[in-house]
């Protein structure tokens, strides 16, 4: 929107200066113009470290035995071995 804010004045007072009504000097215009100033200046890039607490920490572990179970079904790791998932509650 700000790009179409300063543009469009610029265009329309060459169009009004030049008599243009051919739209190629208005594309050499726009492709030999500037960008520097128009555009605002993106924001910093914030990186986060991660801080484990305990319900990421049981998601993480969770989905880790999941993948480890599922990408071992086939061949058959757990073949005749009776392995059963299950979740342990501290008290």
């Amino acid at each position: 929107m700000r790009l179409l804010q300063v543009l469009v004045p610029q265009v329309e007072k060459i169009c009004m200066d030049r008599g243009l009504t051919d739209e190629s000097e208005i594309i050499k215009f726009l492709q030999h113009g500037t960008l520097v100033g128009l555009l605002p200046v993106p924001h910093p890039i914030l990186i986060r470290k991660y801080q484990p607490n305990s319900g990421t920490v049981m998601w993480f572990r969770t989905y880790m035995w999941g993948v480890i179970y599922l990408r071992n079904v086939d061949p058959p790791i757990w073949y005749d071995t009776d392995v059963k998932l299950f979740e342990i509650q501290r008290v």
